[in-house]
């Protein structure tokens, strides 16, 4: 991976971050990123150098208008990318993210718009997450799976970019259909054990609470619009 290449998955953390309410501090980066922390610090001093991050004194990270600017075309690309992976070439979520990592810092903006438009511009990455230029911001930053109420029918409204980082997460909830636009209820908690259970599609599908927390969802009485393509 070029430095260029690796700046950028910073500014695409950061913004990430920052898009789902969690304070961008360096060891959030790290963590996030599966880095070491001087990583980390090398990295954030090199974007701020460059005018595209802030730091305050207690290290938390901050986009600059240009860092937003070039976080925002950065994600457009990848999320683009996922979408082209698995709707034209019906790849699954998890390769899809594997694949979109390796081939969109070379996809040009030309191509990345006119990806877009082949595809209908769709508003979100296959996981629910919006598509900057396509969908402005989330519409609902919803409710987690693991505290939905046991009973309650919900529509699966996204799955986190954390969870991005877990292929085998990604897969279990590809193979078991727990995807945007999906209704289903939860029909059994158990907090001691960290799992749950979930009904949809005419059968259960059991969860950990940690896979659980990273599926957003909105009650079907909601009314709210959902973030689908």
């Amino acid at each position: 991976m070029t430095r260029r290449d690796a700046l950028e998955e910073y500014l695409e953390t950061i913004y990430i971050l920052e898009s789902e309410g969690v304070t961008a501090i360096g060891a959030r980066v790290a963590e996030f990123m599966g880095v070491r922390a001087p990583s980390v610090t090398a990295a954030l001093q090199r974007l701020q150098r460059q005018d595209l991050i802030l730091m305050d004194a207690q290290h938390v990270v901050a986009l600059t208008a240009s860092g937003q600017a070039k976080a925002e075309s950065i994600v457009r690309r990848h999320r683009v990318a996922e979408r082209w992976l698995t709707d034209v070439l019906g790849f699954d979520w998890a390769k899809a993210d594997e694949e979109a990592n390796k081939l969109s810092h070379a996809f040009s903006p030309e191509v990345v718009e006119r990806l877009s438009v082949l595809m209908g511009e769709p508003r979100t990455c296959p996981h629910g997450n919006p598509i900057p230029g396509n969908w402005p911001r989330p519409a609902y930053n919803g409710l987690r799976l693991e505290d939905a109420p046991v009973g309650v029918e919900v529509v699966v409204e996204r799955v986190v970019e954390h969870a991005e980082v877990d292929a085998k997460l990604l897969r279990y909830l590809w193979g078991h259909g727990v995807v945007p636009g999906v209704h289903l209820s939860v029909v059994d908690r158990i907090p001691s054990a960290g799992a749950i259970t979930v009904h949809l599609r005419g059968r259960d599908v059991p969860l950990g609470t940690a896979g659980a927390s990273k599926v957003q969802v909105r009650p079907v009485e909601a009314g709210t619009p959902a973030l689908a393509r």
